[in-house]
């Protein structure tokens, strides 16, 4: 009987942006049935870092690549919240994240979905902006972090003198349950 292989672990920098439309409503793309039959959760646009690119730059390109919209790297302001911990979406690989989120108000737009790469393609089943209930009511399914009160707070002018430190909220792969419709609330509330 062997024993189960380790799974490669990496570390990972990303930078995640809140866009927030005039009717302060955030974008946050929804995937369904990706990670498993019956599956879903929400994802914040962003993403890891390139080598020696900073947090900003790294923002200002994810935001790009992920629904056309160009920003000035300057207009993110501050990090606004932080979060870190570990996530996998398989058996074979665990990253080890450390997230910063920066806070935008944008013009509303439909988002462009052809600079995502394949997987995101794949992972991403639609983008949706949501009122800060529509959040709080589905902060549960927010990767890798619940949102939604650092979201109204933002929204009702408070800004932290330091990152608020926000739960993490991701999953890590369990051979001996996989994904199933019945556990998510199980594998995503950890």
């Amino acid at each position: 009987m062997s024993a189960e292989p380790e799974p490669t672990s990496i570390r990972r920098r990303c930078a995640r942006v809140l866009l927030v439309d005039p009717a302060d409503r955030v974008l946050l793309f929804h995937s369904r049935d990706y990670m498993g039959p019956g599956v879903e959760y929400y994802v914040t646009p962003g993403g890891g870092l390139d080598p020696g690119e900073s947090l900003r730059r790294a923002a200002v390109r994810e935001v790009f690549e992920e629904t056309g919209l160009r920003i000035d790297a300057e207009a993110l302001g501050p990090v606004v919240a932080e979060t870190a911990g570990a996530w996998s979406d398989g058996p074979d690989l665990v990253i080890h994240s450390e997230d910063a989120y920066f806070f935008l108000r944008v013009p509303h737009f439909e988002p462009v979905r052809d600079r995502l790469e394949a997987v995101e393609q794949a992972e991403f089943t639609s983008s949706r902006w949501l009122t800060p209930d529509e959040v709080a009511a589905e902060d549960a399914l927010v990767f890798p972090a619940a949102v939604a009160d650092l979201l109204k707070a933002l929204l009702a002018g408070v800004r932290p003198v330091a990152p608020v430190r926000l739960p993490w909220g991701a999953w890590l792969w369990n051979a001996d349950r996989d994904w199933t419709p019945t556990e998510r609330a199980s594998i995503l509330d950890r």
